[in-house]
């Protein structure tokens, strides 16, 4: 009898031991799925995270429920079949499960001025002669995606025309992806890898102006992105509530060549791209400009074919995978198409009727739509990004305000970022400056050009470092959001600085039409913008892009007498101010960096400001001379 009890104890425990281990894995928060849990094994006892550091002791509770150490208000876990329950604060929290291990995403070394750059760092951001040799005027991937173990498999064409001749040419694609092949004209192709660069040597000299083609063969697990990390990409793996495949790619800042070989430079955008991914057929995947092809394969799969007609910089291609809800509606000539997961269909149709009005606010300041041909989407996905003409809006819950602003900027990028797009990621501010500050001009459309001044003096600017990067590395800042705060304050000081409306959005009308789907620096856009101002502002430039000063009006009282300068600037800085002398209006002054002075009869210490809601500036009194 007591053997047997004995046996008995054994055989539950080892079955209370496998029904833990089977608890471990990582669990997506379904109200927020970019956010992930993580519970391991350690010691026989579970441990939880929630950010890949910290793993905090789970105290069981008799069946499947747990409590997590320390974490207050009181956190009780209770695990099901596919998922995770969190009891605490009077609320319930379901995280399916959608990996069997713990898995944090690490983010690889980020180049930027804190940590330095290496030779990986210019092979992956230097236009080298192994780059400028050719120029990409069409690429085709296809690519088989498999959720359950997170990995692809495919191809990619590149077609080019010779600008050099060589022999040798870089690719790009993530060293942790396996190449199988590389075929050129039916042969196979010798190649050298170093970091992400593949160096593809070809047969013969490809002389100048021919065009040819080959094709590399890859298979792999991308990399997850570390959502700790600004501008770490990869593939976003979760679930929607039914338990469905739900994923995408984002890779902004990280590259495109971490999922698909290509030559992965901003300075390139091909002609035009088909798009080509073999999904299980219980989903769909979205892509990138016109469906052109939908195919149900053997093994329950679906190959759809998306076909974009425009330049596209590579990292805005993308896909995006979920058991998706469709509608569709028009504005003028253009198609407008909706997808989102069905139980967000309400959120979905709020949202697209706030479509057409920014469309039409957009067009009005900015141009047309750019890329009529390709349509737009809008795909509810897990993270938000502008993917060109299939912008991705990030989960359609929560607040519907800030989805509203979500869109406003994302969809922005369609005129700054895709249509006109940096040739270096140390411009990165032409985008998200830019974009940043479509929204506050959406919110003075709708709410009043007061209420976008508030909105403008929560963009709050660290300025650790210059709103340029550094070139040839693929830069991407440490302190990256200055390059949308600050970036948008800038632009609404060049708007009050011309004092002209009229000019200041032909300005931004005139860089979306002479530079349409094509690359270009922040030179080139300064050079444009004082021509077309009819205004010397290369100090204005250099001031506010390529220092971490913020100009400063000095300034001291004698009587009537205002005298003021420009403190804390570059050499030869002249940028008019207002400043409020009678505390009934603005006028203009126009400090250099040599004291200037005016009299007036109005002159109260307690009245005079500056205008610091239309002009980034900042106001010191100092003492009389």
């Amino acid at each position: 009898m007591i053997i047997r009890t004995m046996i008995l104890f054994l055989l539950l425990a080892q079955y209370a031991k496998a029904q833990q281990s089977s608890f471990v894995g990582t669990y997506q928060f379904n109200i927020n799925p970019i956010r992930i849990f993580a519970v391991k094994e350690e010691n026989d006892s579970l441990r939880f995270s929630e950010n890949g550091k910290n793993f905090l002791t789970m105290f069981p509770l008799g069946g499947n429920k747990y409590r997590i150490d320390v974490v207050k208000p009181e956190a009780i876990v209770e695990f099901t079949k596919s998922k995770m329950i969190v009891h605490q604060g009077g609320g319930d929290y379901d995280c399916l499960k959608v990996w069997d291990m713990p898995n944090f995403p690490k983010a690889k070394r980020v180049p930027n001025r804190k940590n330095g750059f290496t030779r990986a760092d210019t092979l992956r951001g230097k236009l080298s002669p192994l780059r400028a040799c050719y120029d990409v005027t069409y690429y085709h991937l296809t690519v088989e995606v498999f959720p359950a173990t997170h990995t692809l498999q495919g191809n990619t064409l590149i077609r080019f025309n010779t600008v050099n001749p060589f022999r040798e040419l870089q690719v790009d694609l993530y060293e942790n992806m396996p190449i199988d092949s590389i075929i050129y004209k039916g042969q196979l192709l010798t190649y050298t890898r170093e970091f992400d660069a593949v160096f593809v040597q070809f047969p013969a000299l490809i002389p100048k102006g021919s065009k040819e083609e080959f094709r590399v063969y890859y298979h792999g697990q991308p990399q997850e992105p570390d959502m700790t990390v600004g501008m770490n990409g990869g593939v976003l793996w979760r679930k929607d509530t039914s338990g469905k495949t739900f994923a995408q790619v984002v890779m902004q800042g990280s590259g495109a060549s971490l999922w698909w070989p290509n030559k992965d430079h901003l300075s390139d955008e091909s002609d035009s791209t088909l798009i080509s991914v073999i999904v299980p057929d219980d989903v769909q995947n979205i892509s990138n400009g016109r469906l052109r092809n939908k195919v149900n394969l053997p093994g329950n799969r679906t190959l759809t074919e998306w076909f974009v007609s425009y330049p596209i910089n590579n990292y805005n291609v993308t896909f995006n995978i979920g058991d998706y809800a469709h509608f569709s509606d028009t504005y003028g000539d253009l198609t407008l198409d909706y997808y989102c997961l069905p139980i967000h269909l309400e959120r979905a149709r709020w949202l697209s009727a706030k479509v057409k009005p920014m469309l039409e606010q957009f067009e009005k300041h900015f141009g047309p739509y750019p890329f009529p041909r390709d349509g737009f989407k809008l795909i509810e996905t897990i993270h938000a990004m502008e993917h060109q003409s299939a912008v991705a809006l990030g989960g359609f819950y929560g607040d519907t305000t800030e989805m509203m602003r979500l869109m406003w900027h994302e969809v922005a990028h369609e005129w700054w970022g895709n249509n006109v797009s940096m040739k270096d990621f140390a411009d990165f501010w032409l985008h998200e400056g830019f974009a940043t500050y479509a929204e506050k001009m959406m919110v003075e459309y709708k709410y009043g050009y007061e209420a976008a001044l508030k909105a403008l003096e929560r963009e709050k600017a660290d300025n650790k470092e210059p709103m340029i990067g550094e070139y040839d590395v693929n830069h991407v800042f440490y302190n990256l959001y200055d390059v949308y705060s600050k970036g948008c304050r800038v632009i609404h000081t060049l708007r009050s600085v011309l004092n002209n409306d009229t000019l200041f959005f032909d300005i931004l009308r005139g860089i979306q039409k002479d530079y349409a789907c094509k690359t270009v620096t922040t030179q080139e856009i300064e050079a444009y913008i004082s021509k077309k101002a009819n205004m010397d502002l290369t100090a204005f430039f250099q001031q506010y892009l390529r220092t971490i000063k913020v100009p400063e009006l000095a300034y001291y009282m004698e009587g009537r007498e205002l005298h003021y300068k420009w403190n804390n600037t570059v050499p030869g800085f002249k940028m008019p101010v207002k400043v409020m002398l009678d505390n009934e209006m603005y006028v203009f002054l126009y400090p250099e960096n040599d004291w200037k002075s005016i009299t007036t009869k109005y002159l109260k210490e307690k009245t005079f400001k500056v205008d610091k809601d239309n002009f980034y500036v900042e106001l010191k009194k100092e003492k009389a001379r």
